[in-house]
């Protein structure tokens, strides 16, 4: 009896072990997909200041309707992955369905690989490689003009500066720092406007700086009140 139910146990394992390998054999792999293989940021950019969407990646997993486990193991220190604003540290495993969208930051210039790893239900995994190619924030180059109001008073002479060709193409400025005559006035919109009580040369200067803190070289020009 004991040797026909120990036949019965030894057939019944053998049947699960053939289902699941069945089950491994036909069922669908996980693949993961992205949206672009290479992502393009500017350095230190954590926000995407200028709405371009390039530090964006989606990943799209050809397994729907189940659960699946991502993991990054050995990122890159200058480099950052950003799952709704919370930051996937290395070797942590969440959990994802259908495609999820990730965004990239790198603090260093240079071209780095992150390893993404897929588990599925039945833990099978699958690998892909992100590249991030980081390019090195560039200094802004300051520009500007002036426009004549028109006198309201005696040795009154009315101006407004405008700074807003200020040439930034992959960040904001943060502030306009002009100088009148050695006389510094900074603010943190384009436009200023200034009365001078003298006729003659007064020269002006500007510097910006940009969203990371960049200070740019100073312009000068000269304006001329007859």
């Amino acid at each position: 009896m004991k040797k026909i139910l120990f036949g019965l146990l030894i057939g019944a394992l053998a049947a699960c072990s053939n289902q699941k390998d069945v089950i491994l054999q036909t069922a669908s792999h996980a693949v993961i997909q992205f949206s672009k293989d290479t992502v393009r940021v500017r350095e230190k950019d954590w926000t995407n200041v200028r709405g371009t969407g390039n530090g964006n990646v989606t990943l799209y997993l050809t397994d729907p309707g189940h659960q699946l486990n991502m993991r990054t193991d050995s990122m890159p220190s200058p480099v950052h992955l950003l799952y709704r604003g919370t930051e996937i540290k290395s070797g942590e495993s969440m959990l994802v369905m259908d495609s999820v969208q990730l965004y990239c930051v790198a603090d260093l210039p240079g071209l780095y690989e992150i390893d993404l790893y897929l588990t599925d239900r039945l833990g099978r995994g699958e690998t892909k490689k992100l590249f991030v190619r980081c390019v090195p924030n560039t200094t802004a180059s300051p520009s500007f003009f002036w426009r004549d109001l028109g006198s309201e008073q005696m040795q009154s002479w009315n101006y407004v500066f405008d700074a807003s060709n200020t040439n930034k193409p992959d960040g904001t400025i943060s502030e306009y720092h002009y100088s009148i005559n050695g006389q510094e006035i900074s603010t943190n919109q384009p436009v200023m406007y200034w009365t001078f009580h003298a006729k003659g040369d007064h020269k002006i200067g500007l510097y910006v700086v940009d969203d990371l803190g960049n200070k740019s070289v100073t312009l000068y020009q000269t304006l001329t009140i007859l």
